[in-house]
């Protein structure tokens, strides 16, 4: 019997435990998943459309009309896009499917302010019901810009403010028409080129020479004395089954930190990593927020990290410098760049910058937040420095723009299915910066990601300051 009355009890508190398990994950859903749901691409709801309502509209952050609706003949909406491919990435569309913002503030641009008295005045006078618009952080002279500057080039291009996350302008290239979705449907999603991705937020590629940052942190962090350690840079270096070479096989004689960055030494950042150690290095990278999701308004990919305790040298010193498995965003490398030049606070990047109502209200306005701290501000102003040297004598001159002070880091990556990809991640001015940029192009076919970067953040700077 006691047996009996025991076995009872675990059963109990075993359905128990399961009812509270079950009873926490629902809130979870609801209390803090909510919204990605709610946004995501695969969420059936988002095909639902009420016909009477006239879908918000979209905004940049002067007001300029990047997606509104218009009443037909028959009596529906019809949604469309003013600066269709120039910000088609970011729109989205809504139509056979939703993507971009249309998908991620669907349930916004649906909403009804003051439903009761809308419906009232709809059944009496006959007027319009009507969403709420959102307005983004977007600047869409900045933005065309982007898009002007990468042109045929396959890539993408991010700019954001450092002290805040706003994302500035978003670009990637293949792109689409959102007005035409519809019609091209099936061309669009069995394209090779893949143009419904965007590969600002969703391509994943090594990071090349940029990385070399996160490496030159890691040995701020975890290796005493980093600032006397010099490498004697011959062009190349055996490391276990890797020879690891530098840019063109140049020697570049004997280095330190700040001199391997301006050159872009590969043997240098190889040989500090083996003093770094993989466990340190694969610490490092997930203190600034490598591993992290980032809950951007935008369908985003997560960034691929491999390096663990106890990998092989060969991935170690492959990793250090950019190679090796390690994949990110454009998106996160801007972050990236945001940090360093934010004293080491990297913001949560966010593209929806608040709600208009129908009345010309505002609601829902975004307050920046702080995602996390990369790296003490001393620690930021020593990759500045390191950085600001790249492009005054380094490999990143051609990023340079008169009459303000640059920092970046240029970045070749290897591809095994072509072309080496071409990175460059900045911002400016580096004494105050106001802009970062992110830029990456494809297999380097159009040229490289530097000129572009330079060019963009004097464009950024100059339409910030009208």
């Amino acid at each position: 019997m006691n047996n009996m009355k025991r076995s009872v009890r675990r059963v109990f508190w075993l359905l128990a435990l399961c009812f509270f398990l079950l009873l926490g994950y629902l809130g979870k859903l609801v209390l803090v998943d909510r919204d990605e749901i709610s946004g995501n691409a695969y969420n059936s709801r988002l095909r639902y459309v009420d016909e009477t309502i006239r879908r918000g509209d979209i905004l940049d952050r002067e007001g300029e009309l990047l997606a509104t609706s218009t009443l037909q003949n028959d009596g529906t909406y019809s949604r469309e896009y003013p600066r269709a491919r120039m910000a088609a990435h970011i729109t989205g569309y809504s139509s056979v499917a939703k993507s971009g913002v249309e998908a991620a503030e669907n349930f916004t641009l649906m909403a009804l302010k003051n439903e009761f008295f809308q419906r009232v005045s709809s059944i009496i006078k006959g007027t319009e019901l009507m969403g709420n618009s959102v307005a983004l952080t977007v600047d869409m002279d900045i933005q065309s810009t982007a898009g002007n500057l990468l042109g045929s080039a396959k890539g993408a291009i991010v700019v954001m403010e450092p002290s805040t996350g706003r994302v500035l302008a978003l670009q990637a290239y293949p792109d689409f028409n959102p007005n035409t979705v519809a019609n091209q449907w099936e061309i669009l999603r069995d394209h090779a080129d893949s143009p419904l991705v965007n590969r600002a937020t969703q391509g994943i590629y090594p990071p090349g020479s940029t990385f070399k940052t996160v490496t030159a942190l890691a040995a701020m962090e975890h290796l005493s004395g980093w600032q006397n350690f010099t490498v004697e840079c011959t062009g190349e270096a055996d490391f276990e089954d890797k020879v690891i070479h530098c840019y063109n096989n140049k020697a570049h004689g004997t280095v330190d930190m700040k001199a391997a960055m301006a050159a872009s030494c590969n043997c240098y950042f190889a040989a500090l990593a083996e003093q770094i150690g993989a466990g340190d290095l694969a610490k490092t990278m997930r203190q600034v927020g490598m591993d992290k999701v980032s809950h951007f308004e935008l369908e985003t990919s997560r960034n691929n990290i491999f390096l663990e305790k106890g990998a092989t040298e060969s991935e170690l010193v492959e990793t250090a410098i950019g190679q090796g498995r390690t994949g990110v965003t454009p998106l996160y490398m801007a972050m990236l760049a945001s940090a360093i030049a934010n004293e080491g606070l990297m913001m949560q990047p966010y593209i929806v910058d608040h709600v208009v109502y129908p009345d010309g209200g505002i609601g829902k306005q975004k307050v920046p937040e702080k995602l996390m701290e990369i790296c003490s501000a001393d620690e930021a102003a020593v990759l500045k420095d390191m950085m600001t040297e790249v492009v005054t004598s380094g490999t990143g001159t051609a990023a340079a723009v008169s009459g303000v002070t640059v920092a970046g880091k240029t970045g070749t990556a290897e591809n095994a299915t072509g072309n080496d990809h071409s990175w460059f991640i900045g911002f400016a001015p580096a004494e105050d910066p106001k802009v970062a940029v992110a830029v990456l192009i494809e297999n380097s076919n159009y040229g490289s990601a530097t000129p572009i970067a330079g060019q963009m953040i004097r464009a950024a700077l100059n339409e910030l300051e009208e």
